[in-house]
């Protein structure tokens, strides 16, 4: 794993991957190595059964297709429009939902952004994963959403519900250094919560983020203003 220790150092290190070509990048906001995850990059609906303590993801009868296709059977009655499969659970995806896509970007600085936006105690990470080694399992929405667009995505989906990553693929992002990054990125590059999650869901999300902040924001400011009457 990649461990510069300085902002100019992370950038340098994916500007050489950048250079090079023909990478896609994900940003993580932690490393997951940890028991059950074991470094793992996997999709949502693969996490669901892996961090299920009563059930073997290991076990060579589970099939990861198999359950997408079901999910999908189920979820026909919910969409009016009439869409393919990888635009269907694109849409899934979008409000949420539990698919077997993983989201990668083509743009290193998204992905840099992803890795930094939470989890700010915890060092994250960022995935730079060669195209031409999972070509296959790449999909493209034929008609793509606007956070779609301005994440630049694309969609892997891996027929194992993961990617285990090398280590000389993984760029460590220092905790302490997540904050000037999301600086860096907002003024030098215009990548910020509302340009990245441009759409009523991205406020949901941010919302459900920052929710403790505002209440205990607003206590404390209903405190104060009680106080002051109390005084006065």
């Amino acid at each position: 794993m990649h461990k510069p220790r300085t902002v100019d150092g992370i950038l340098r290190k994916l500007k050489e991957k950048s250079d090079i070509g023909g990478y896609l990048y994900r940003g993580e906001p932690e490393h997951y190595q940890e028991k059950p995850y074991y470094g793992k990059v996997s999709s949502n609906l693969y996490r669901v059964f892996l961090v299920d303590e009563e059930f073997d993801i290991e076990d060579e009868q589970f099939d990861i297709k198999e359950v997408q296709r079901e999910m999908l059977e189920i979820a026909k009655p919910f969409i009016r429009k009439t869409y393919s499969e990888i635009e269907c659970l694109a849409e899934i995806q979008h409000y949420g939902g539990k698919t077997n896509l993983i989201d990668f970007s083509e743009d290193y600085l998204i992905a840099l952004y992803m890795a930094c936006n939470s989890s700010l105690d915890k060092n994250g990470r960022v995935i730079t994963q060669r195209k031409e080694l999972i070509d296959s399992y790449i999909k493209n929405p034929y008609e793509p959403m606007n956070r779609v667009i301005a994440q630049k995505s694309v969609f892997v989906r891996h027929p194992k519900g993961f990617i285990q990553p090398n280590d000389d693929d993984v760029i460590n992002i220092l905790a302490s250094l997540k904050i000037p990054l999301q600086e860096y990125l907002k003024k030098a590059h215009g990548i910020y919560t509302e340009s990245v999650y441009n759409d009523v869901h991205g406020f949901i999300r941010h919302q459900n983020l920052k929710l403790e902040t505002y209440r205990m924001a607003y206590k404390g400011l209903s405190q104060k203003q009680k106080g002051d009457s109390e005084s006065g």
